[in-house]
């Protein structure tokens, strides 16, 4: 800010800084070994409901991938 429209902020008494904006839906970072955790839990209760009936392995891991990484996104961690 040039020096004349800083001193004519300060005669009128107003501040020099500005707001900051805030962000929304800000993303905290997990710890790959938590977040490795999580899924795993997540993709056993998905087996779970599905009766632990075999074969479907990876795409309730996969599922789980997901629900998590929604979850980290919307800032429910």
């Amino acid at each position: 800010m040039p020096a004349l429209k800083e001193k004519a902020f300060q005669k009128k008494g107003r501040k020099t800084t500005f707001p900051v904006k805030k962000e929304k839906n800000k993303q905290r970072p997990i710890i790959v070994t938590d977040r490795y955790d999580m899924i795993a839990e997540a993709a056993y209760f998905i087996a779970e409901h599905r009766g632990f009936t075999e074969g479907n392995e990876i795409e309730d891991w996969l599922q789980a991938e997901k629900e998590i990484d929604s979850l980290q996104y919307l800032g429910q961690f």
